[in-house]
Formats: C-alpha cells, structure tokens, sequence
C-alpha cells in the first residue's frame, strides 16, 4: 500500500519554511498533514506545497509517532 506525503515549502501566511519535511498526508477531514494539522490544497489554506506517493516509509518523526500510537491499540 503506498502512501501520500506533503512537503509544505510556504506556510499559510506566505512565511518560506526552513528545512521541510515530507509528512504523512491525511484526508479524514480535508487534505492535511498528520502531525502538524495544516491543511494544504483545493482552496483550503494559501500554503505552497509539494505532494508525491511513496511505497514505504515516512520520514517526519513526529508522523511516524503517531502512526506507531494508532496500532499499538488494541482493539
């Protein structure tokens, strides 16, 4: 399964960010970045951002903690 990844490279209030990072994107409630929460494309914010579809691997650490968080649980 592959997954979706979010370079954000110009924050909503047109703000260049140092040093981005590819977060995981996710869509339940509009397309964002999982760890951060900014929502980027299709109107929603004014955020400059690069996509692209991976097989494996997510490199920001704080999405990989969240992810690891959500299948620790045990249903």
């Amino acid at each position: 399964m592959s997954h979706i990844l979010v370079k954000i490279t110009v924050d909503d209030d047109g703000v260049p960010i140092e040093n981005p990072v590819w977060h995981l994107v996710a869509t339940r409630q509009g397309n964002h970045a999982l760890c951060t929460g900014e929502f980027f494309g299709g109107g929603e914010s004014m955020c400059e951002f690069e996509l692209r579809e991976v097989e494996r691997g997510i490199p920001c650490p704080n999405c990989a903690e969240i992810i690891k968080a959500h299948k620790a649980i045990k249903l």
